[in-house]
C-alpha cells in the first residue's frame, strides 16, 4: 500500500480523511503526515501500511500555505470558530504589514495556540482549554522560510490560486478556495508562507496582529505544498486512489539505487558500507522503496525496511 496526496475539504477533520481512506483501502494501519484543522483546506498527505512507518521521516518536511488574516477582532480558537471574543481598532496598510513580515524570517521561537494538540503534562492543550482550563504553553521552536504578502482587503474573500515559479498566488483561472463563513467585515490580508516543522499559523496570525498594534485571527488556510508535493497533484479523499504518489517523491532526503545483492542484505538488516552522511533512501533497479537509512559518513545503519508486497521480487 503506498502514499496517496488529498485535497482536504473544508468541514472534515483529518482523522475524518484518515477513517475515509481506511474505508477505501479496506484496512485499518492508516495515517497521516501533518494535521490540518478543519476549518483549513488543502494537502494531506495520507500513509497506508506499511508506509506509516514513513511518517516520523516526514513530519519534518517544509510546508507551504496561503492564509487569511483578519484584522480587528480575535477568537478563542485564533481562528474562524469563533466567536469573536475581542475587537480592536485596525489601521493597517500595506507598507505596514510588510515590515513586520520582516521579522519573522528571523523567529526561532513562538508560542503555540491555547487550542493546539500541544501536551501539557500529558494532557492536550485543546483539551484543557475546552475546559476552561489554562495550561503554561512555552516558546516552541519554528522557522520561517517565506513570509510574502499577496493582498489586502477590506473582508475576507475566497479567490482562485495556482502555483507559480516563486510558489502559490492568487490566479484568475486557478483553483478555487472555499473560506470558512466570515464572522465579520475585517480588514484582511493574504499572505504566503513556507515555514518549518511546528509552526501554528494561528499563532503566527496572532502574533502579526500583536506586531500591527491590533488583534488579529486565522479567517482561512490552504495548505498548497509539503515538501516536494504540491497542491496539484491532490484529489478528494473520495477519489483517493488517484491520487498515488511515489515514495521516493515524497522523501525529503536523497535516494540510493541498490544492487539485488545489496537489497538482500538491506531485507535483513545489515548496514551497507556507504559513505553518506544524515537520512538516505534505499531503493532498488525499479525506483521502489527498500529502507530507509542512516549514514555516518562511513556506512548506512538501517532504520526502517520496506519489504516488497506479497507476491512481488525484492528487485
Amino acid at each position: 500500500m503506498p502514499l496517496f496526496a488529498v485535497d482536504k475539504p473544508l468541514g472534515m477533520t483529518s482523522h475524518d480523511v484518515v477513517d475515509q481512506a481506511r474505508r477505501i483501502l479496506g484496512i485499518r494501519r492508516v495515517g497521516h503526515t501533518g494535521t490540518l484543522d478543519p476549518l483549513a483546506t488543502g494537502l494531506l498527505i495520507v500513509a497506508s501500511h506499511p508506509h506509516t512507518k514513513l511518517i516520523p521521516f516526514l513530519s519534518g518536511d517544509e510546508k507551504e500555505y496561503l492564509a487569511w488574516i483578519s484584522f480587528g477582532a480575535t477568537t478563542p480558537t485564533l481562528d474562524a470558530e469563533g466567536p469573536v471574543t475581542e475587537e480592536a481598532p485596525a489601521e493597517v496598510d500595506e507598507e505596514g504589514i510588510r515590515r513586520a513580515l520582516a521579522g519573522f524570517r528571523h523567529l526561532a521561537c513562538q508560542v503555540p495556540p491555547a487550542y493546539s494538540a500541544v501536551k501539557v503534562r500529558g494532557v492536550r492543550a485543546y483539551e484543557a482549554a475546552r475546559r476552561g482550563e489554562a495550561v503554561p504553553l512555552g516558546p516552541r521552536p519554528v522557522r520561517y522560510r517565506e513570509v510574502e504578502l499577496l493582498a489586502l482587503e477590506d473582508a475576507p474573500r475566497p479567490h482562485r490560486i495556482a502555483p507559480g515559479p516563486e510558489g502559490w498566488r492568487i490566479a484568475e483561472r486557478g483553483r478555487p478556495v472555499r473560506l470558512p463563513p466570515a464572522l465579520g467585515r475585517y480588514p484582511t490580508a493574504i499572505v504566503r508562507l513556507v515555514v518549518g516543522p511546528g509552526t501554528y499559523v494561528r499563532a503566527f496570525a496572532r502574533d502579526l496582529g500583536e506586531k500591527l498594534g491590533t488583534k488579529a485571527f486565522l479567517a482561512g488556510l490552504v495548505r498548497t505544498r509539503v515538501g516536494r508535493v504540491d497542491l496539484t497533484r491532490a484529489v478528494p479523499p473520495g477519489r483517493l486512489l488517484e491520487g498515488r504518489i511515489p515514495e521516493t517523491e515524497v522523501l525529503p532526503f536523497p535516494t540510493v539505487e541498490l544492487a539485488h545483492t545489496e537489497v538482500r542484505r538491506v531485507l535483513q538488516g545489515i548496514p551497507l558500507p556507504i559513505p553518506a552522511e544524515g537520512y538516505v533512501g534505499l531503493v532498488d533497479r525499479r525506483g521502489r522503496l527498500v529502507a530507509v537509512a542512516e549514514g555516518d559518513g562511513f556506512k548506512l545503519k538501517i532504520r526502517r525496511v520496506f519489504p516488497p508486497e506479497a507476491g512481488a521480487s525484492p528487485t
